[in-house]
């Protein structure tokens, strides 16, 4: 037992001591996180200095975003906890109503930003207990004059979300939701920003400073998360018309693919920040990936043949790394609506679906060749695999659809198996967002609640 920082002086509560100096740690009777500074006194989460000896808090080394997008997704403590921090539960939240392009859902250190697009804000909760059982309990939320896109997802930075929205950046404090509107933006006309519907913003270092990356109607926004200062690279290849899907970070190079079958990198490791716009007509793209030094995506033509493509940003070279299953023409469009999404992948390998669910795809990317399928088992009459809404974890892709969710194992002596999702409620849920990891849980965006468990 030891006393809680968010406790009186003389309250002592279940905050469980740590093995090592800056971890941080939960506290499960007040439902907050804390860690310590190097002289071990205890101290609340987002401390910036000791209450006790005075000295600077170093953050975990694990604080920034992490998970299954390490640039977008989610916050990791310092290490694994041996104890159960959150249970398993569910939690009724705003009627979400689905389209293509929702913002992801956000977990920051003890936060749960989830999109309510009816009011057009982002709602953040805590988890808290109420009679022995967890659940969620509104804490602030972010409004916004336009409503939300995926392009509305925010990036997480010093104790601040920062969103990318009409007329500038918002930023918004994770401690207390006070939000301001920076569009004072050196060498930037703020007035002329404007997120794509289907571009979110990517965090990355650029000449060693943390930066914030987007593409906007004007071109690529590249914004100094401290000094808030940018810098415009502008290209006819964010057009809204093009339909300009998530960067990528591939070593040096910021790459971004379109749905009208382009690509555009940018060097960031010189000077001059070199760019290159390349356009293959007949064809479209999806989000990007990398994986080591190479930039992966699905590739769709006109005549409904689908396949995987590599794209080397160093050559500016794009080749095929291997034939997916034909569409029918009216598929197409559907196949496009997912396009948001990068393809699937455990940094070592991508798996990609056919147009049904009922067949994995994968590509090792370290031998450069294809797999064999992976037939996935029905759960009555549904194959379910869909990639745009799956996370690998532990050699297991997690697939969350409106029949609950099916896990497919990898490697010797795995099983398959599905679950339902409906947690005690009536029915199985419609899950509208790819699930994101903290600590040993899932978490599972629906459109009536969100869902933790384990994995």
């Amino acid at each position: 037992m030891n006393t809680c920082p968010y406790s009186h002086d003389s309250a002592v509560c279940s905050l469980l001591a740590s093995e090592a100096s800056g971890s941080m740690v939960y506290c499960q009777q007040c439902s907050q996180f804390a860690f310590r500074c190097a002289d071990g006194h205890w101290n609340r989460a987002f401390a910036r200095y000791c209450t006790q000896c005075s000295q600077q808090m170093e953050k975990p080394a694990q604080w920034d975003m992490a998970s299954g997008n390490p640039q977008r997704t989610a916050t990791l403590p310092q290490k694994s906890s041996h104890h159960n921090e959150f249970g398993a539960w569910v939690a009724n939240i705003p009627q979400i109503e689905t389209g293509d392009s929702l913002p992801g859902l956000l977990a920051i250190d003890g936060l749960i930003a989830v999109p309510n697009p009816g009011e057009k804000k982002l709602d953040t909760y805590k988890i808290v207990y109420d009679s022995d059982r967890k659940i969620l309990s509104l804490n602030w939320n972010i409004p916004f004059s336009e409503k939300l896109t995926y392009g509305s997802t925010p990036i997480y930075h010093g104790l601040h979300l920062y969103t990318v929205v009409s007329g500038g950046i918002q930023k918004t404090s994770v401690i207390d939701g006070k939000t301001d509107l920076i569009n004072n933006i050196n060498g930037v006309d703020a007035d002329k920003i404007k997120p794509l519907p289907q571009c979110a913003p990517m965090k990355c270092k650029i000449n060693g400073r943390e930066a914030m990356v987007a593409g906007v109607k004007q071109g690529m926004l590249l914004f100094d998360l401290a000094k808030h200062n940018g810098l415009i690279i502008s290209g006819n290849f964010f057009d809204e018309k093009n339909e300009s899907m998530s960067p990528t970070l591939c070593g040096q190079y910021i790459v971004f693919t379109s749905k009208r079958g382009g690509i555009f990198s940018l060097n960031i490791g010189t000077n001059s920040f070199k760019k290159r716009d390349l356009s293959y007509e007949n064809r479209s793209f999806s989000a990007p990936v990398s994986v080591n030094s190479t930039v992966y995506f699905e590739a769709i033509g006109n005549n409904g043949h689908r396949s995987l493509k590599r794209f080397d940003p160093n050559s500016g070279k794009l080749t095929k790394a291997m034939d997916l299953d034909h569409v029918r023409e009216h598929n197409i469009e559907n196949r496009l609506s997912l396009f948001a999404h990068p393809p699937l992948t455990d940094g070592k390998q991508l798996f990609l679906s056919d147009i049904s669910g009922q067949v994995v795809y994968t590509y090792d990317t370290e031998r450069g060749v294809s797999l064999p399928n992976k037939n996935v088992p029905k759960n009555g009459n549904q194959h379910l695999f869909a990639p745009h809404q799956s996370i690998v974890v532990n050699n297991r892709i997690y697939s969350a659809h409106s029949y609950g969710l099916t896990i497919l194992g990898f490697g010797q002596n795995s099983a398959d198996l599905h679950q339902p999702l409906a947690m005690g409620q009536p029915e199985n849920p419609k899950p509208v967002a790819r699930p994101i990891r903290y600590e040993n849980k899932l978490f599972i965006l629906c459109k009536d609640r969100l869902i933790c468990r384990d994995y």
